[in-house]
């Protein structure tokens, strides 16, 4: 385990050093990050899924109306 450990580290310590290598972990950070927001949420509204876009759909509303000053 330990060992496994150690070379995971060791490879990520190479991805880190360059440009391409610290890029594609942002990357891959972000859509862990969306995806886990994305699973709040469904678990969130599980017991009617027409909730999700009817709720979002509101939030955007309230936000469009709060640029415009209304």
């Amino acid at each position: 385990m330990k060992s496994m450990m150690l070379k995971w580290y060791v490879k990520g310590q190479g991805a880190l050093g360059n440009e391409k290598g610290a890029q594609a972990i942002e990357w891959i950070a972000l859509a862990g990050v969306v995806i886990a927001v994305f699973g709040a949420v469904i678990a969130y509204f599980d017991t009617d899924p027409a909730l999700v876009g009817e709720s979002i759909g509101d939030t955007l509303s309230n936000i469009i109306k709060k640029l415009d000053g209304n």
